[in-house]
């Protein structure tokens, strides 16, 4: 037994030790598990994020990779993969912006290839399963780039230049993977080319000669040799000069189209016309190979605007009946109009990838079924305007006993009173009893409904694009709730008025989108149910001049409804609506121009029957042109002065009427130099300003209470830089603790604190958080350019950082001063949602006071929450409620049981 012992305690002892080490080593990966995880319980709870890829110009179906899926390159220089089956994003990659990653040609063989950029140029082979990029090689030209085009076919690649009409032709060939050029530059004498030539596949196609005797000329740009095909015109046409448009992209016979009608086709070296005629001139058409041969797809819209697809053979010229959309489809398929046909393919059923003026992309079957859409026209959001829900009906019915006008209406009948109390009571109870039934499931499984929540965290989100769509989107789930498409507004300086909110039951929501006409460039308005997305109010109105300034009126009229002030360039006043002049009393307006630096002020006055506006100052500001201009907006503060560590309080500077300036303008002795000026709006006053030398001004600025900052980049340490001000009154109030303030009788000048700091990463958008009384601190988010949002505490940035702390800066809770701004990582808080291209950042209130909204929009579109100041009015999602229960329960027994024993023992000391 002892020997046993012996033999088998080694190995006992070498148990331990390899247990220990496992053991180690558990607690090592654990511990790696939980940093690699600190958002976890977070990620996709309270926020989104949508991928885009924008308006698309070259797309091909790639169905020989396992997982079949879209290559396609669009306008925002992006190359991306879509899935074949959902649409989504598989892969992208973003280019540069600006020329240098226009993208010129797509082209899909066993692997991606693409040419960006504008001379040099960069050919690059891409993986189509991974996107990984395989090759690459540059390519300068010598003779410029006018008129250059592009063609890809098998592993050769030319290149076409013309440098002006009746001229020459430079081809030069180039192997698609090395670059190698196969031989010099060929020039081809070519008078018959003109401005009116085009490039489908590998055919160069003009029509030349005299009007009348016309000849339709096509040249194969990929051949060896010099093959030109010619025919006269008049054999395909009777119109001299007509109108000629190439067929879609990815047809799989080169061709054109003559007049909106007349298809030629090239076969075999030789001029066609296909026994097919498209049935609109303004038709989208390709062909394509299928089993039984090629068809000619086309679709259009109609002047009622209804979609129309279909299909002919060109061996007989039958229209295939399968490719009629169905009558119940139509409707549905307005969301694209002015449809282009982007790529089909039919392998086991035919595929038409669509495109619509309004940006949108949509995957059909020639049937007319919808597989999947894309609203690319979210990659360029230029306005955005978070809007609040309105309550139930219940909840509407109990505000509308306790309204004042409704309440003067009920309580002059005390027995209508009471019934509207019965009533309000019996519709209470029948909610509770159909609660506890199985109608409440049924409710859960169907959409919920649009209504306010308790702490008014779900809003709709109305966006407005780049092409003029505007769209309605749940906040909590980035669901597209509704869309319009209005081609005639110019987008690119739109305002967003939200003239009467959802919390008057039983009136609407109202909301009013001023921008300009895309032809006239004159003022238009658009006035849409932000709920509903229906039109309300003036609807579509465009007016006669161009507008100068819009306003809104702080005080609303009867409906609840606050008006608009227009201020067109004749100076002439407009109120929206007319009946809403009267309330136009002591209203300043300002006019800032931006290519002229150069500011007028007005005030406007009703004089009984009109609303006239004088002007009253002009101011030429530094620098030759505007950069940045924010405003103070519309915000409670909270608390009125600071308190500094000697106990003293320092009043801020609370002057509703500032307007930041943010200007750049040529130096003599410094090259550029950025200005900030601060100028009161009502009296055209200087408040103060000042200057960053060699520096170039970006248009990123936050204002908000007292303070203010604005980010340039300094040409002298090459590096991002953000400069802060705050303003205060002093140490005592200038017009007493009730009076309010007034620009006119302001006659001294506030106490300025000056700092400056520099971000290690270049930013792209900056924003304040906001939320309804203030209560919390104040953060500032930064977009980077490496696609992370920074949330950075106002105490980083405040200009009374002191260099060498003191005890009264301590009191105070100061931080000391350093130049460089730390950027966090747990400061991130898409964390490791990159985000490309970001091009605002917009912040609204919610009913937590704690709580602030957050949309990014750019490229992709992020939503999440902030808490500057933590949760402090919320509790914690781990919350244990059942502990608390029993805890409680706990304690009432107790007490109720102490209060009987104590009883009894009162009453046996009573009897003794």
């Amino acid at each position: 037994m002892g020997m046993l012992l012996i033999r088998f305690k080694p190995n006992f002892l070498g148990l331990l030790k390899s247990l220990n080490s496992i053991n180690w080593l558990i607690v090592f990966f654990s511990l790696l598990n939980l940093s690699e995880c600190i958002y976890e319980d977070q990620i996709g709870k309270f926020d989104w994020r949508q991928t885009y890829v924008g308006r698309i110009k070259f797309s091909q179906f790639d169905t020989v990779s396992t997982a079949k899926k879209i290559i396609v390159a669009t306008e925002e220089n992006v190359l991306a993969a879509l899935n074949l089956k959902t649409g989504q994003v598989v892969w992208r990659h973003v280019f540069e912006t600006g020329p240098s990653g226009n993208i010129q040609l797509l082209h899909l063989s066993e692997n991606v290839v693409t040419i960006t950029g504008s001379n040099p140029y960069l050919v690059r082979g891409w993986d189509s399963d991974t996107g990984v990029l395989l090759w690459e090689w540059s390519l300068t030209l010598q003779s410029g780039e006018a008129m250059s085009q592009w063609s890809a076919r098998r592993d050769v690649l030319v290149h076409v230049q013309r440098a002006h009409a009746h001229s020459a032709l430079a081809l030069s060939q180039y192997a698609l993977r090395s670059g190698h050029n196969s031989g010099l530059t060929s020039k081809l004498p070519a008078p018959w080319v003109n401005d009116g030539c085009i490039l489908s596949g590998p055919y160069y196609i003009c029509i030349s000669g005299p009007e009348g005797s016309e000849n339709l000329i096509a040249l194969d740009v990929t051949s060896n040799t010099v093959q030109i095909i010619s025919k006269p015109l008049s054999t395909f046409t009777a119109q001299p000069s007509p109108l000629m448009r190439p067929l879609s992209h990815n047809t799989v016979t080169p061709g054109v189209i003559l007049n909106g009608k007349v298809v030629v086709l090239i076969k075999d070296n030789s001029f066609e016309v296909a026994k097919v005629q498209l049935l609109d001139r303004l038709a989208s058409a390709l062909v394509t190979d299928t089993a039984t041969g090629p068809i000619l797809v086309q679709t259009w819209t109609d002047d009622s605007k209804q979609f129309h697809l279909h299909a002919h053979s060109l061996q007989s010229g039958q229209q295939l009946e399968h490719a009629r959309p169905p009558q119940q489809q139509q409707q549905q398929q307005q969301a694209a109009p002015q449809p282009e046909l982007a790529a089909v393919t039919c392998a086991r059923a035919c595929r038409v990838l669509v495109t619509g003026a309004d940006h949108s992309v949509h995957l059909l079957q020639l049937d007319g079924r919808v597989l999947w859409s894309r609203e690319e026209a979210l990659a360029a959001v230029v306005a955005v305007e978070f809007v609040d829900l309105p309550v139930s009906d219940l909840d509407a019915a109990i505000e509308s006993e306790f309204d004042q006008k409704e309440a003067a209406k009920m309580y002059s009948s005390i027995w209508a009173a009471f019934s509207r109390r019965l009533h309000t009571q019996f519709q209470q109870l029948h909610t509770l009893l159909t609660s506890f039934d199985g109608q409440s499931q049924a409710s859960k499984d169907s959409q919920s409904p649009l209504v306010r929540d308790y702490f008014n965290l779900h809003k709709i989100i109305v966006l407005v694009t780049k092409v003029g769509k505007i769209f309605g989107m749940d906040n909590l789930s980035g669901e597209i709730l509704w869309s319009r498409h209005e081609p005639a507004l110019d987008a690119r300086h739109t305002l967003l008025f939200t003239r009467r909110s959802a919390r008057h039951p039983p009136l609407d929501a109202y909301l009013t989108i001023v921008g300009k006409h895309v032809e006239t460039k004159e003022g238009l308005i658009i006035s849409i149910n932000p709920i509903r997305g229906t039109p309300v109010g003036e609807r579509f109105m465009k007016l006669d001049t161009q507008l100068l300034q819009v306003a809104i009126l702080p005080n609303a009229d009867e409906e609840k409804l606050h008006a608009l002030v227009l201020l067109d360039s004749d100076e002439n006043v407009q109120v929206l609506p007319g009946s809403a002049a009267p309330l136009v009393e002591n209203l300043f307006m300002y006019v800032a121009h931006k290519d002229t630096a150069k500011v007028n002020g007005y005030a406007l006055r009703y004089d009984g029957r009109t609303v006239t506006a004088s002007r009253t100052w002009s101011l030429q500001l530094q620098g030759h042109r505007i950069a940045a201009l924010r405003g103070k907006p519309r915000e409670r503060v909270h608390s009125p002065g600071r308190v500094l560590g000697d106990r003293q309080l320092l009043y801020k500077y609370l002057n509703p009427n500032l307007v930041l300036f943010v200007t750049e303008g040529p130096d003599l002795t410094h090259k550029d130099v950025v200005v900030a000026t601060c100028v009161d709006a009502v009296s055209g006053a200087v408040v103060t300003s000042q200057a960053q030398r060699r520096a170039r001004a970006t248009p990123l600025a936050v204002h908000t209470e007292n303070f203010m900052a604005y980010l340039y980049y300094n040409d002298k340490h090459r590096r991002t830089e953000i400069a802060t001000m705050e303003l205060y009154s002093g140490h005592q109030r200038w017009l007493g603790a009730h009076a309010a303030f007034s620009s006119l009788s302001a006659s001294l000048a506030p106490l300025v604190d000056r700092a400056a700091y520099i971000l290690p990463q270049p930013a792209s958008a900056v924003a304040g958080t906001a939320t309804e009384r203030s209560l919390t601190d104040k953060h500032v988010l930064l977009a980077m350019s490496t696609g992370a949002i920074i949330e950075m505490p106002w105490a980083f940035l405040r200009p009374q950082r002191p260099v060498s702390p003191t005890p009264e800066t301590q009191e105070e809770g100061l931080i000391p001063y350093a130049p460089e701004l730390p950027l966090p990582a747990d400061a991130i808080i898409n964390y490791n949602n990159t985000l490309h291209r970001i091009h605002a950042i917009y912040t609204a209130p919610s009913g937590l006071e704690s709580t602030s909204l957050v949309l990014a929009t750019g490229l992709d579109l992020f939503y999440t929450r902030v808490a500057p100041s933590k949760t402090f009015d919320l509790l914690k999602d781990d919350f244990d409620y059942y502990l608390i229960t029993i805890v409680l329960v706990g304690l009432i027994v107790a007490s109720y049981s102490t209060k009987y024993f104590a009883s009894r023992k009162m009453l046996k000391m009573a009897w003794k």
